[in-house]
């Protein structure tokens, strides 16, 4: 009984996602990663979304406003800044905003 127990717990734990799953950006130089994160700060800013001040870090209302935006984009929701998602808010089209508008 402990053996299928364990088993089954094991079995559960090895296919689902864990809780905080690392961003592919998470290996970049620092001085990379926030010039993306500022990158996107203002983009989303320009969208209507609310990132905080373009600092360059990835502050709780930055992860939150790329959650936003993916939600919007229907892009997977995953909170991480890339290159993939700047060059989305920058060239995608039609254009993203806040409030479900788009351009």
């Amino acid at each position: 009984m402990t053996r299928t127990l364990i088993a089954a717990i094991l079995a559960l734990t090895a296919f689902t996602a864990p809780a905080f799953a690392a961003c592919p950006s998470d290996g970049m130089p620092p001085d990379m990663h926030r010039a993306y994160v500022e990158g996107i700060q203002t983009a989303l800013a320009e969208h209507g979304f609310k990132p905080g001040k373009a600092d360059g870090k990835m502050g709780r209302n930055t992860q939150s406003a790329i959650r936003a935006y993916q939600k919007a984009a229907k892009l997977p929701v995953d909170g991480c800044a890339s290159k993939e998602l700047l060059d989305h808010l920058n060239f995608a089209q039609p254009k993203v905003y806040a409030g479900g508008r788009s351009r």
